[in-house]
């Protein structure tokens, strides 16, 4: 889980870039530079088109309900919703998402954003709908994701099979990246340099899949 005072640096160093693309950066696992230098500066667009196009089509709208409508439509679709259907049909399980009912959230969308959130105080309606439901400590408690200790996994448990797959001469990743910027990557994060711990995830994630398809 990110420090407080890392993900302020992290906000303040792409804030000029303007919405939406602040925002992309600052959710994204590697960095505008970092995969830059990973594909060499012969990078592909065509995703960043279609999520500028999303984002385009809202044009007029308030900036919170325009960036939540981005959100709702590429990375509670792409990312979040893909990965629950397919870890819980993996184990069996039928997931229902009530927050997620059409009704619900063509109410939600129609409320003016002085009621979504003010200042950092965030979810203000969806607080005060369950406040004689909830005790005081849960109601006040900040949001609370699923993160892994991702970082320190890279640097010591998980440290050997990094450096077997991402590492290894053989990687799968290196025909279609550049090599020494995944080794630049690797060596800055098991040093301390930097932490990489997410853009090594993703670089794994692509290696495993890899190598499964034999490419």
């Amino acid at each position: 889980m990110r420090s407080p005072g890392l993900r302020l640096q992290r906000f303040v160093a792409v804030a000029d870039r303007g919405l939406p693309d602040a925002y992309r950066c600052w959710i994204s696992f590697v960095t505008e530079e970092d995969r830059d230098a990973l594909l060499d500066g012969a990078r592909d667009d065509w995703g960043l088109d279609d999520y500028r196009a999303v984002w385009n089509r809202s044009h007029g709208v308030h900036p919170l309900d325009r960036l939540l409508n981005l959100n709702m439509r590429t990375y509670l679709l792409d990312d979040l919703l893909v990965k629950m259907d397919r870890m819980s049909m993996a184990h069996g399980l039928e997931v229902r998402s009530p927050f997620l009912d059409p009704d619900l959230i063509g109410y939600a969308a129609r409320l003016p954003p002085r009621l979504k959130a003010r200042g950092l105080s965030l979810k203000r309606v969806l607080r005060a709908a369950v406040a004689d439901l909830l005790p005081r400590e849960i109601l006040r408690r900040p949001k609370h994701g699923f993160g892994v200790p991702l970082d320190r996994w890279f640097r010591d448990d998980l440290r050997g099979y990094v450096d077997r797959t991402l590492g290894a001469p053989d990687a799968r990743v290196r025909d279609h990246l550049v090599p020494s910027a995944v080794n630049r990557l690797l060596v800055e994060h098991e040093t301390g340099a930097r932490n990489h711990g997410h853009a090594l995830w993703t670089l794994l994630t692509l290696e495993v899949f890899l190598r499964r398809v034999d490419w």
